[in-house]
């Protein structure tokens, strides 16, 4: 004997698409959230990066190096910075006046992260064993010099620039006069459990 199979009814697929909407609707948010820290925390580790390339390089080379943003996309070492650039270029300064330079190299600052915003200085310069250099406008060659920062910190800050979710991460990278660059979170302060942490801004740096 056959037995009849029973599908859904137009009301019961009804029932369940409105309730797969519902749940979506409900991730939304989450998932935007998700996603800005993502980008967040993947624009900060690359300024990381980037500024220990262009310390590496002035070792290196025993050479004094500037790395800036700008919005030129060529990659010669002649181009100029702009203080909200999406690029950058990492560029050895010539020994001598009017001397040749060169860029070691260049590229997107918020490759595949358009939605976040970078705040900080256009132009960090090294001297030769890897630390942070002041510089004027015409001894860098980028248009704009290069300073030290506010008691011995050089702070780059990234934010979102469409969510305003309270989650969002508020995420920094810091250069210190002795060095050492790293990305910390603002809104925590390090300690021995918060080892994510960003240091106290009134504190004396220690390196």
């Amino acid at each position: 004997m056959l037995t009849r199979q029973r599908g859904l009814t137009l009301i019961e697929l009804m029932v369940v698409v409105a309730i797969i909407g519902l749940l979506t609707a409900l991730a939304m948010p989450g998932m935007r959230t998700w996603s800005a820290n993502a980008q967040l925390r993947s624009t900060a580790a690359a300024m990381q990066t980037n500024l220990k390339q262009a310390q590496a390089e002035a070792v290196r080379s025993f050479r004094q190096v500037v790395f800036f943003r700008t919005n030129e996309t060529t990659c010669t070492g002649a181009e100029q910075a702009a203080a909200s650039g999406t690029r950058f270029v990492i560029k050895v300064l010539p020994l001598t006046t009017g001397g040749a330079v060169s860029a070691t190299q260049c590229g997107n600052l918020l490759d595949s992260a358009p939605t976040i915003a970078v705040t900080g200085p256009t132009a960090v310069c090294f001297n030769a064993n890897g630390r942070p250099l002041a510089l004027t406008n015409t001894q860098t060659g980028v248009g704009v010099a290069c300073t030290t920062g506010t008691s011995g910190r050089i702070i780059y800050g990234m934010d979102s620039t469409t969510a305003n979710e309270a989650n969002l991460k508020k995420l920094q990278v810091w250069l210190t006069l002795g060095g050492t660059v790293r990305m910390c979170e603002k809104t925590r302060k390090v300690s021995a459990s918060v080892p994510d942490g960003c240091p106290d801004i009134n504190q004396t740096p220690t390196s």
